[in-house]
């Protein structure tokens, strides 16, 4: 829990460096999938800038800018790197280790980040963009559980599957100790 913390505020100061490219590839993303939405994608400090193309009923082309907190979906990669570094191991094997799930980690970020932007288009901006996209009611509904999946689910779980995929022998060793203490409790 103490390495979580640690992790949790170097990568709150290390974030306008580590967010950088998963603000890239998200502008990439949605600029690619929503050109005639999405103007850029910009890390700024700690938040993320996303400016908008939208006309009005006189036909006048404006920009709107909003901005969002990206840390939200980043505490993955503090909990990975916790795991890690609690774990036996060479210290070069783990910053390996830690590398690859930067990366991994980072398009989980993407994701829910890329969702939660085109979410805040449909749903908010009293209703602005929902004529723009067009979207049916299923895709409406692939949109939110989509969004959800970025918020809850793949920041949690990914940290901990990468975990349990690249250092297999500690899990495995928890597991026996945990069995061989059940088996001593009974």
């Amino acid at each position: 829990l103490l390495l979580f913390l640690m992790f949790l505020a170097l990568y709150y100061l290390a974030s306008p460096f580590l967010l950088l490219f998963t603000a890239k590839f998200t502008h990439s993303a949605l600029v690619e999938f929503f050109p005639r939405f999405i103007a850029s994608v910009t890390l700024i400090n700690h938040d993320i800038e996303v400016i908008t193309f939208f006309s009005t009923d006189s036909g006048q082309a404006n920009q709107l800018a909003f901005d969002m907190n990206p840390l939200k979906y980043s505490y993955g990669f503090p909990l990975f790197c916790a795991l890690i570094f609690s774990s036996f191991g060479q210290y070069t094997d783990k910053l390996l280790k830690c590398l690859l799930a930067y990366f991994v980690i980072s398009i989980t970020q993407v994701w829910g980040i890329s969702f939660d932007i085109i979410r805040h288009l449909v749903f908010e901006f009293n209703g602005a963009y929902t004529s723009y996209f067009d979207f049916s009611a299923s895709q409406t509904m692939m949109l939110s559980y989509g969004s959800q999946l970025g918020f809850l689910l793949l920041p949690s779980l990914t940290p901990i599957v990468l975990w349990v995929y690249l250092d297999n022998k500690q899990f495995k060793k928890l597991l026996q100790q945990t069995a061989l203490s059940d088996n001593l409790s009974r």
